[in-house]
């Protein structure tokens, strides 16, 4: 039929599509520049396709469900006006009167009453209802309730609640506030951030009042407590796109258990997040599995088929464990275990992280941690798609498998050095300024052993200063220790608390050497007014921090404790290929030239032709020395401020050239003995 208002020529096109026979508790979802409908189980992420085209060559956008009439409303961009969609899933254009002439993104139907609302904001243009009611006066007319320059938001979708006042609708915008409207008056209120940004194509409620937004970039979904906007959970892992809109009947609820089940729960204690009331981990459950099935289930433990992973070694503190998982077929692993007892799975205790395993068996390595608590937990894994998922949430494909795990406590030995302070001079064979600051890195060493026979180092520490104009790398040797006796595959390095990424074991050599900082100069751009890092007193860069290292290295056969001492822990330095290190140095043999502690032998990679240059008598005194026994290496035990920038150190520290002159006898205690104002401190370069 066509209906003419007041005598006027609009008309509404002949509606004679079907309504859903239902209110869905499946979300709708629209994307693309020729509208596609798809379903979406907010619960897991997953989706169908309902419609690869709803019969526009344009776009549909600001989409809502009606409970008055159980039809899909939007904005058809190909008619500039609304259109609706029935359970044949064809757009049929509707002719109103009153809309600027625009396109919307930005709609909902109201559940207060029965009009369509859209918005956009600009002074032209705003917030409009038009009544869906063919009995209402105003039926199809357009009517704008503020403009859009008095209601200016920077928001993608709104959905009203099920459960709030009549005209209260909700949105989010760019920058994660989350805003109530009251759309009889055109108001809004920030009612908070959400803590996550971007752009929010498609938002949601069920009937319990939950608020669900997506994100189009990555396609998280977010559970929103409008009550408390900083209680927001990812709730699943959705579909990507660059245009997104979404409607949902409101008054559904967010799962349907009169459906057949498509979903795979954990089986954990429900503090770690199982049920969906917690929005425990689950999977829509398809070809992507541990094992040789996956059962879907109403709610968690209905079904026993978990499978596929097991534990092949004890889960004793301090030692690896070897842990063997079956994949149906390729697929990323994440897993999680509760080492301190508390009830939950932390990120920091994720133990398989990201891990692209293959069809058929796959055999990882995970240290167990020193301080982890004897007793039984949980641990939990997760496959899937993504590479990268949470230990919470639902996600479209995949399963999840928790195990009650047991940790028992070993007879393994943490022995520990105290603090020392690295510092390099790196004019080497040159004297130079002496000023000891072109490499600074504060350090600490613990070993584990079991008994006599030390199993593991773990280094950390932080680079203090960079006082160098030439690109230089740090590195430790452990000395004695044979490159194929460690573990390579499971040593883990961070870098200003990023992990990194491949191996830092240096490659093709029989000694052991780890590579910290690739290249420190370029670890630490240059601010403005200064030259360095951290070197100069009267530099804009006083309050920048030092750079933190962590890593773990390993062995896969044991060493004795008087093989594998702390004093055979080597720090050094050497040139980067390819950059400029001075007359002395082959840039395209950066590698070769190393600084070392003196006395100290360099490395199997040293070209010992870069010896007994410039200063450096090593071949007569000792590596690494002047003839009157200077060094261009210290290590100090203790905290220690560095010199200045071109501050010699027998200025700054007037003892120190005695103590090195006498091979230590004398002023042992030097460095507690400086010139003041010839060091770098944080205090020093405030008051300068």
């Amino acid at each position: 039929m066509k209906k003419l208002l007041f005598g006027a020529c609009v008309f509404s096109a002949g509606l004679s599509a079907a309504p859903f026979d239902t209110c869905p508790s499946k979300a709708f979802l629209v994307q693309g520049n020729t509208a596609t409908m798809y379903g979406v189980n907010l619960v897991s992420g997953s989706y169908t396709t309902f419609a690869e085209s709803v019969g526009t060559n344009n776009k549909l956008n600001g989409i809502g469900f009606s409970v008055h009439d159980r039809y899909i409303y939007g904005w058809d961009y190909s008619n500039k006006d609304i259109g609706r969609v029935g359970k044949d899933y064809v757009l049929e254009p509707i002719m109103t009167s009153g809309f600027p002439d625009t396109n919307f993104y930005v709609g909902d139907v109201a559940i207060h009453e029965n009009a369509f609302y859209v918005y956009k904001k600009g002074g032209s243009l705003g917030l409009y209802r038009v009544s869906l009611d063919e009995n209402s006066d105003d039926y199809l007319q357009a009517e704008r309730i503020i403009d859009g320059s008095a209601l200016n938001l920077n928001i993608f979708d709104m959905a009203f609640a099920p459960n709030e006042n009549a005209g209260l609708a909700y949105s989010v915008d760019s920058n994660g506030n989350l805003h109530r409207i009251d759309v009889l008056n055109g108001t809004s209120v920030n009612l908070g951030n959400v803590g996550q940004s971007g752009t929010f194509g498609a938002v949601y409620f069920d009937v319990e009042n939950n608020f669900y937004i997506s994100r189009n970039q990555d396609g998280h979904v977010y559970k929103i407590d409008i009550n408390n906007p900083a209680n927001t959970q990812l709730f699943a892992y959705g579909p990507v796109s660059n245009t997104n809109d979404g409607a949902r009947c409101a008054t559904a609820p967010i799962i349907d258990d009169s459906e057949d089940p498509t979903i795979d729960y954990g089986d954990a204690p429900e503090s770690y997040g199982t049920s969906l009331s917690t929005n425990g981990a689950r999977h829509n459950v398809g070809d992507l599995f541990f094992g040789q099935s996956v059962s879907a289930e109403y709610v968690p433990k209905a079904t026993d088929d978990d499978n596929g992973i097991s534990f092949l070694t004890s889960l004793e503190t301090g030692y690896d464990t070897l842990i063997s998982f079956t994949l149906s077929k390729s697929g990323y692993v994440n897993a999680w275990i509760d080492w301190n007892g508390d009830g939950q799975f932390q990120q920091s205790e994720r133990v398989v992280s990201e891990y692209q395993g293959v069809a058929g068996e796959n055999r990882v390595l995970i240290p167990v941690p020193v301080d982890a608590v004897e007793g039984s937990t949980w641990a939990r894994f997760r496959v899937s798609n993504n590479r990268d998922i949470a230990p919470m949430g639902g996600i479209d494909n995949g399963e999840v498998e928790d195990i009650s795990v047991s940790v028992v406590a070993s007879s393994l030995i943490q022995n520990s050095t105290s603090w020392k302070t690295a510092a390099f001079e790196d004019l080497w064979p040159q004297k130079g300024d002496y000023d000891f600051n072109d490499v600074v890195v504060r350090y600490r060493v613990t070993t584990s052993q079991v008994g006599n026979q030390v199993v593991r180092y773990k280094i950390e520490g932080a680079l203090m200063a960079v006082g160098a104009g030439y690109h230089n790398a740090f590195a430790i040797r452990l000395k004695d220790i044979a490159r194929q006796h460690v573990d390579e595959a499971q040593i883990e390095l961070s870098v200003d608390n990023v992990v990194h990424k491949g191996s830092p074991l240096e490659a093709d050599r029989t000694e052991a050497i780890v590579v910290i900082f690739a290249d420190t100069r370029s670890m630490v751009p240059v601010q403005p007014g200064c030259k360095f890092f951290r070197t100069e007193a009267w530099c804009s860069d006083t309050q920048r921090a030092p750079y933190p290292f962590e890593i773990t290295i390993p062995l896969s056969t044991s060493y004795n404790t008087l093989v594998a001492t702390h004093s055979k822990v080597d720090p050094f330095i050497f040139a980067v290929d390819g950059f400029y290190h001075g007359q002395f140095v082959d840039q395209n043999n950066g590698r070769g030239w190393e600084v070392h502690l003196k006395n100290h032998e360099p490395t199997e990679a040293f070209d010992p032709r870069y010896l007994d240059q410039g200063d450096d008598t090593s071949s007569t005194n000792g590596y690494y020395q002047t003839s009157a026994g200077l060094p261009w290496a210290l290590i100090i035990n203790s905290e220690w401020d560095h010199p200045v920038e071109q501050a010699d150190m027998s200025e700054a520290y007037p003892q120190f050239a005695e103590f090195a002159q006498s091979a230590g006898a004398q002023y042992s205690t030097w460095f507690e003995n400086p010139v003041p104002d010839h060091q770098y401190t944080i205090n020093n370069a405030a008051k300068n």
